[in-house]
């Protein structure tokens, strides 16, 4: 046995006297209580943003995690249903608007009703990940609320969405874009050409904004690894105040 070894052998040895486990710190880096935040989700809507929500949280479960799920129903709202382990908790906006905008902020105050109850209930949320601009408001209420990283996923960009519009409205959702671009940990679309965009119009981080194709094997691996990396540097890198 030469000098390394011998070194190795008595660090194991007094971490085993320590009750210290090597891997700890890899333990508190994984994600384990997980809220996923969409105004879209299966069975009620079928599009490209509800069915890459529910792959999302059903990939995450197979991988031993806690999923809740917050969506927009107004039939089924106050009920929680569980789906092949993900609970799937539903809210309506009763406030009376008229606009997606004022829909998306008045809706923010129960969603963030229904995570207070979802935190407390599971001892803990360890990530929020937002699905689309109208949950922005809401994940970043959270985010500060509850002290945790908070990622955002883009579908589409209002600068696509009204190309050559400029007004009060369209001004302010560009805002709340921005914002959540500016302040999440982690950037995900589902496309090239929609990073570009993103990088474009809110110059955030290059490496912050990452594509995640749900049509890929093993994509919600990919995922995994992210959420790893955005809880371990939420800790390093001081954002807890």
């Amino acid at each position: 046995m030469n000098e390394n070894e011998i070194n190795q052998f008595l660090l194991k040895k007094i971490l085993r006297q320590l009750k210290i486990n090597p891997e700890d710190h890899e333990v508190q880096n994984k994600p384990r209580n997980i809220l996923l935040i969409s105004a879209e989700y299966l069975p009620k809507d079928i599009t490209a943003q509800a069915l890459h929500c529910k792959a999302l949280a059903d990939g995450l479960t197979d991988k031993n995690m806690n999923v809740n799920v917050i969506s927009y129903d107004p039939w089924k709202a106050s009920q929680t249903v569980e789906m092949g382990g993900v609970k799937v908790h539903y809210v309506n906006n009763p406030i009376k608007t008229y606009s997606s905008l004022t829909w998306a902020l008045t809706l923010a105050m129960e969603i963030s009703r229904k995570a207070a109850d979802i935190y407390y209930k599971e001892g803990g949320l360890d990530l929020i990940h937002a699905h689309q601009w109208e949950m922005f408001p809401c994940g970043l209420t959270l985010q500060a609320a509850f002290k945790k990283p908070l990622i955002v996923n883009f579908y589409s960009l209002q600068h696509n969405r009204t190309p050559g519009i400029n007004n009060s409205y369209t001004d302010s959702v560009k805002q709340i874009e921005w914002r959540g671009t500016k302040e999440s940990q982690k950037v995900f679309v589902n496309e090239d050409w929609l990073k570009n965009e993103v990088l474009k119009c809110y110059s955030p981080e290059p490496q912050k904004v990452d594509v995640v194709d749900s049509q890929k094997k093993q994509w919600t691996q990919q995922m995994v690894r992210d959420y790893k990396w955005v809880i371990k540097n939420w800790g390093n890198r001081g954002y807890e105040q």
